[in-house]
C-alpha cells in the first residue's frame, strides 16, 4: 500500500505495524575481512528488486543474501 506525498511527489508507504516501519527488503554483502559478518548494501521496497541487487552482486564473485524486514523494533 501506499500513498503519494503531495509535498515531494515521493510514494509514501504503510507501516507494518501500529509504530513500525513499513516492510522493506534488506541487502546484505559478506565482509570479506571479517568471516560471519554481513554489510548492509541496500533497502528496496520490491522483494523483486532486492533480488535482482542480489544477483548483480553475486555475478561480481560477491556473496549477498536478501533479508526480509516485515517489522522492525522501535524505540519506546
Amino acid at each position: 500500500m501506499s500513498e503519494n506525498d503531495g509535498n515531494v511527489g515521493a510514494a509514501v508507504l504503510a507501516v507494518a505495524c501500529p509504530g513500525g516501519m513499513a516492510r522493506q527488503f534488506r541487502v546484505q554483502m559478506r565482509d570479506e575481512r571479517v568471516p560471519g559478518l554481513w554489510q548492509l548494501v541496500g533497502s528496496f521496497r520490491e522483494a523483486g528488486e532486492a533480488h535482482a541487487a542480489v544477483e548483480r552482486l553475486e555475478n561480481a564473485g560477491t556473496p549477498a543474501r536478501v533479508i526480509e524486514c516485515r517489522a522492525l523494533p522501535t524505540a519506546a
